[in-house]
């Protein structure tokens, strides 16, 4: 049985519902059940928001996950919330530009850093986003790509290369990932 369980966590307009909702309309494809539930704070933007993703095999009983196997928190008020919850053995991409964590699992990703480096710090979360895919292998690339793409393409032709490249940059950090859990 496959079964994955995702928090998504930031300050409201980091992006963070967007790559959480991405993930849910591509895992559609892979997976028979699929739950996306967004949680937004009374002040959206800049406040703590946050989205739970359900991947399934099996029918899901409710979207709420309690216990991720996967996180991607993207400032230090997530890691703070978020990371004592993590199941153990599971992994956690904490964006390192905006905050820190160290214990078992926590895998550490320059995300605003490699946004600026590329041009844009609003491209930080598709960062996390294809380093977070790269690792877990949840999704097919080449699907993740075209639909990382294809999310931008109503800003034109700069924000879908930026975005091809921000999501390739995050991807080529979890070679070095994948490396060390298989060998």
């Amino acid at each position: 049985m496959r079964h994955c369980e995702l928090i998504f966590s930031g300050s409201g307009g980091q992006g963070l519902m967007f790559i959480g909702k991405l993930l849910a309309r591509l895992a559609i494809d892979e997976y028979p059940y699929v739950t996306f539930l967004p949680t937004y704070g009374a002040e959206v933007r800049s406040g703590t928001s946050y989205c739970s993703v359900k991947l399934s095999d099996e029918p899901i009983a409710t979207p709420v996950v309690d216990f991720p196997d996967v996180m991607v928190l993207m400032n230090q008020p997530s890691v703070d919330r978020f990371l004592p919850r993590l199941r153990e053995g599971k992994t956690a991409f904490v964006n390192s530009s905006m905050a820190s964590a160290e214990c078992t699992g926590v895998i550490h990703i320059p995300a605003n850093q490699i946004a600026l480096e590329l041009g844009d710090v609003q491209v930080a979360n598709v960062v996390m986003f294809g380093a977070m895919l790269g690792s877990q292998q949840i999704v097919d690339r080449a699907s993740a790509l075209k639909a990382v793409a294809a999310s931008s393409v109503r800003k034109g032709e700069k924000a879908v290369a930026l975005n091809r490249q921000a999501f390739e940059r995050g991807w080529d950090l979890s070679v070095p990932q994948r490396a060390r859990r298989t060998g």
